[in-house]
């Protein structure tokens, strides 16, 4: 009975924890994404001013 138990309670807590870091997952990717978006965007604001100061 123990073992029975034992292999559900680890059957669980595999499921949890795969839930549990693909989400981690997921959101570390967006975030990824949302700061290289940024970053994107600054540079696109920043490169007309670098052009005007060299003139």
């Amino acid at each position: 009975m123990q073992e029975i138990e034992r292999f559900f309670s680890n059957l669980f807590s595999s499921i949890l924890n795969r839930f549990k870091y693909s989400a981690m997952d997921a959101t570390e990717r967006k975030i990824k994404e949302t700061v290289d978006r940024q970053v994107e965007q600054h540079r696109q604001r920043s490169k007309p001013q670098d052009g005007e100061d060299r003139q």
